[in-house]
């Protein structure tokens, strides 16, 4: 059977995009939702911020955290505004977090239950002052969601109405004269 040079090129094409394509479809972890500039999160730890985020604050008659996107809020403000050591600090924090999840409770944080979770954040607020990168993530994330979530747009015009002038001016009010008695 004789082998012409087109069908030669166009398997050796179909080959080589194979080879291409095949690292894409081994690789277990998603990607993030956002690409950010100094520091390398991907879509499982996403996941599991998002679900921390909804855990410390959680949706009630009002959207959560996750609900108003805190926890990409909170990638944002540690690519941008935090220093290189404070970022390594914090990315270190978020794998021992998830450490520190299974040790607890014999699972990942997003495997866990709501009680889980909550045992978990009960258990890093015990160690508020402790120097390890774990307690500095968790510190960290939740100053970011609470920021996040009292300076959106959801919470200034529903739960804490802003005002952009905090006092009304009122014109036409009577004035009623001041007595005094002098003793």
């Amino acid at each position: 059977m004789a082998v012409n040079r087109r069908s030669a090129i166009k398997q050796l094409l179909y080959v080589s995009a194979g080879m291409a394509l095949l690292p894409a479809c081994l690789q277990h972890t998603s990607r993030a939702s956002l690409t950010l500039k100094h520091i390398s999160v991907d879509g499982d730890q996403e996941k599991m911020l998002a679900e921390l985020v909804d855990t410390i604050i959680p949706a009630t008659t009002t959207p959560g955290a996750k609900a108003l996107s805190a926890h990409l809020f909170t990638l944002i403000m540690m690519d941008d505004c935090y220093k290189k050591e404070e970022q390594d600090q914090w990315l270190s924090g978020l794998k021992a977090f998830e450490q520190a999840s299974k040790k607890l409770n014999g699972k990942s944080f997003l495997e866990s239950t709501v009680a889980q979770r909550e045992a978990l954040l009960t258990t890093m607020e015990a160690g508020w002052n402790n120097k390890d990168d774990v307690s500095f993530f968790y510190r960290t994330t939740k100053h970011l969601t609470i920021q996040a979530y009292t300076s959106s747009k959801y919470f200034l015009t529903n739960v804490n109405v802003y005002e952009l002038v905090p006092a009304r001016f009122k014109g036409c009010v009577p004035l009623k004269p001041i007595t005094r008695k002098i003793a």
